[in-house]
């Protein structure tokens, strides 16, 4: 009898350790595929990746790359585009459109002064599936009386199904007598924002931006185009102070629907950062002000029409910080956000939250026992992928939660720990694809066994 309770003891501990390590079946993420290792560089604004299709498509500032994920092509690179000379990738669309991305594209000159880099002004369309340029939009920037560069806002992109929106605010900082802005060699400038066939680059609409106002950020969704604006004091309605509102455009015509603060009780800073973290529902995440730091940030919903629903504050007391700066850390579907809140106790802590967007309460929260590395959530279910300690960086274990009730439906270990850190997590043909940063591989992925 003690020696089958010894041996049960052992045979216990044997299969909780092949199952911590990836072992056991029903329990283990495999590697089936991986692209191949980059050089590691430093993560810089043209870094992005989505999956359009069969295809996974990584930017960097050196190169847009697409890689197969299909049977037979998994992980190798199918095409690459590389802007010529010193030229680089220095921004991107957010989302990709259908079997497109848009990019963004510094010069390589070089004008009289000497100065290199003619800055950010080109917008590329790209086909997801062998990296063909589609169309390109060159904007040469403006010089002033002297024949030097003017600086200007680069473009903000975004794209979604065969929209593609480019938005930029050229005004200057200063004002005429009748409130109107002027470049600093006394010339207006403009605000701009457009809808172009993706597909073609062919114009659709340009909109009507409200008085003084100039676009901060732009999101396409599936039925509008929202935009974060920045707005100067004078024009028309003769208010006296900036701030920041959000509006929603007609993504068919480009015409204004609504243009609402984005605090209704008190201007918001433009200072403040402000992030489009959904479209359907549209919820930003307020960040701190620069003048203001001690401020820990909002998230902010809106009904369909634009009206602000309660406010859900980062800080959640015992259940730490939501860091909505940091990737995957917060998702939304419908009217659930969901969200990593972390706090340090002998080391990195996480709970994973759950709100209403239309009251802002708790609906549930989840402790990890592992620091969780990244979260999303789609469907009826959340993803989270968790370091093995409280002190470590190796991603080890997948998680899921019922999104709603926050219950635990499935633990599995990977055998090989996934590289952090991770910027996306796809689901493709029953594989976790994940992307990686900064070097090592792009793309990986694993399957369920």
């Amino acid at each position: 009898m003690a020696l089958a309770v010894v041996l049960g003891g052992i045979g216990a501990i044997v299969a909780w350790f092949m199952s911590a390590e990836g072992y056991l079946p029903g329990d283990a993420m495999l590697r089936s595929w991986e692209a191949a290792e980059d050089r590691k560089v430093e993560v810089g604004a043209g870094d992005d990746n989505w999956v359009v299709g069969d295809v996974a498509v990584r930017s960097r500032y050196d190169a847009v790359t697409g890689f197969g994920l299909t049977e037979g092509h998994e992980g190798k690179k199918l095409w690459e585009y590389v802007p010529a000379g010193r030229s680089e990738i220095c921004g991107t669309a957010e989302h990709a459109g259908k079997g497109a991305v848009l990019v963004l594209q510094r010069g390589d000159g070089s004008d009289v002064a000497g100065r290199s880099g003619t800055g950010c002004t080109t917008v590329l369309a790209l086909n997801a599936e062998d990296g063909r340029e589609l169309w390109r939009e060159e904007q040469k920037p403006p010089r002033d009386e002297d024949g030097k560069e003017v600086d200007v806002s680069a473009p903000t992109l975004d794209a979604r199904g065969d929209l593609a929106v480019v938005a930029q605010d050229r005004r200057g900082t200063e004002y005429d007598a009748q409130g109107r802005p002027v470049k600093k060699d006394g010339k207006r400038g403009d605000a701009v924002l457009r809808g172009l066939d993706l597909r073609t680059g062919k114009p659709r609409w340009i909109a009507e931006l409200p008085d003084r106002c100039g676009p901060e950020s732009v999101s396409v969704g599936k039925k509008r185009v929202f935009v974060v604006l920045s707005c100067g004091a004078g024009g028309r309605d003769r208010r006296e102070v900036s701030e920041l509102t959000v509006a929603r455009f007609d993504r068919a015509t480009g015409s204004l629907e609504w243009h609402v603060p984005i605090d209704a009780r008190r201007p918001l800073d433009p200072a403040t950062r402000v992030s489009i973290e959904s479209t359907d529902p549209l919820v930003l995440a307020v960040g701190e002000s620069d003048e203001n730091e001690e401020v820990t940030g909002l998230f902010v919903s809106f009904d369909e029409n634009g009206r602000p629903r309660p406010a859900i504050d980062f800080s959640r007391g015992d259940d730490g910080l939501i860091d909505a700066n940091s990737l995957m850390q917060t998702a939304v579907v419908g009217d659930r956000l969901y969200a990593l809140a972390g706090y340090w106790s002998k080391g990195n802590h996480h709970t994973v939250i759950a709100f209403d967007l239309k009251t802002g309460e708790e609906v549930w929260a989840e402790e990890m026992g592992d620091p969780a590395a990244a979260m999303t959530a789609s469907g009826d279910k959340v993803t989270v992928l968790c370091e093995w300690s409280t002190q470590s960086e190796a991603i080890t274990t997948l998680i899921e939660l019922d999104a709603g009730d926050g219950d635990e439906t499935d633990e599995r270990h990977f055998r090989d720990p996934v590289p952090s850190p991770v910027s996306a997590i796809y689901e493709h043909d029953g594989l976790l694809v994940t992307a990686g940063r900064g070097g090592g591989a792009p793309f990986i992925g694993y399957e369920r066994w």
